[in-house]
């Protein structure tokens, strides 16, 4: 069980790395290849972004070795602490810092997540579904994707990012129920496997996870996005466990209750983020940057800045609990 915890810790840890180095990239991306290949032809060419993709495939392995040592209930409530990672390490490299209101907005995110997974406790189920349900399920999570892209692509800002994070967070969830039919077919050898189509399916629904993954890095800060993605992502996977795989629910009174209350923290958490002055400054450093790079690039109207703030007067004129967010965000 220790090295479960452990394991599980350094998996949220690297995940949080991983997540700025590759927003960092992602932020330096023409605007023009967002939600295409291209996207992900240019960040694979920059050498934070590779190393960001390292840390997601360090954290995979260490997810993967907490599994074997302790159960799912337990791991991943505990792999939901990278968003208490991500957020800050996100804010410091930027070279600002978190106020009152933005570490209240990331607890709760954390706290509501890993409420509602322990409260869930989702029992084990079968591993595999019929077509049908498959094609509904499909459906269901495509429509999600493809509405919260539509959106995202009319908005600005942080709004965007957050409505690309919601579509990588459904592909996210979906890719989790893949996953689990891919292992089960796997097991019963490699002919029944490579003649199945959810390995195919897996990959396909990979790809579109990871282009709206960074075109959400690229449009805003990662308080914008990781939490939208990590609630959505096990709220998906969970919702087509019980709907395809037959695993249950806690359904007593205090489970239910639980649930209830991690919700609403979840989502209490998720408006605190959004609103924050300190994710809005960040937004704007984006938008600067992005302007004076478009302008050296030769690229005039990619983008629709807003007036030049210098970086001295944004950490004097952003506050939380009226004290400066720091006289270094430069």
């Amino acid at each position: 069980m220790f090295i479960a915890v452990v394991a599980a810790l350094a998996a949220g840890w690297m995940f949080a790395v991983g997540s700025v180095l590759q927003q960092d990239a992602a932020r330096q991306a023409p605007v023009e290849t967002a939600l295409s290949w291209r996207l992900i032809a240019d960040l694979a060419h920059r050498k934070l972004w590779l190393l960001g993709i390292g840390g997601d495939v360090a954290s995979f392995g260490l997810q993967a070795l907490a599994l074997a040592y302790g159960p799912l209930a337990l791991v991943q409530p505990l792999l939901v602490t990278g968003i208490l990672f991500s957020i800050p390490l996100s804010v410091r490299w930027r070279g600002m810092r978190l106020g009152p209101r933005e570490w209240t907005g990331t607890v709760l995110v954390g706290a509501g997540l890993a409420t509602f997974l322990a409260a869930a406790s989702p029992s084990e189920g079968l591993p595999r579904t019929s077509l049908t349900k498959w094609v509904l399920i499909l459906i269901a999570v495509g429509g999600l994707m493809a509405l919260a892209v539509t959106v995202g692509k009319a908005a600005r800002g942080q709004f965007r990012a957050s409505c690309y994070g919601v579509a990588a967070g459904a592909a996210f969830g979906l890719m989790a129920a893949l996953t689990k039919t891919c292992t089960w077919l796997l097991g019963r050898g490699f002919e029944t496997f490579f003649t199945s189509w959810q390995p195919y399916g897996l990959a396909v629904v990979a790809i579109a996870g990871a282009i709206v993954q960074q075109s959400a890095f690229q449009a805003g800060p990662l308080a914008a996005s990781v939490p939208v993605m990590d609630a959505l992502e096990p709220t998906v996977a969970v919702l087509i466990g019980v709907f395809a795989f037959h695993e249950q629910l806690g359904r007593s009174a205090p489970a239910v209750a639980c649930q209830g209350l991690g919700i609403a923290a979840l989502l209490a958490g998720i408006v605190l983020l959004d609103r924050s002055p300190v994710v809005e400054a960040l937004q704007a450093g984006l938008d600067s940057d992005r302007a004076g790079e478009a302008a050296a690039a030769g690229r005039p109207g990619h983008l629709a800045p807003k007036p030049p703030v210098a970086d001295r007067n944004v950490a004097e004129t952003v506050t939380e609990g009226g004290a400066p967010v720091t006289d270094g965000a430069q």
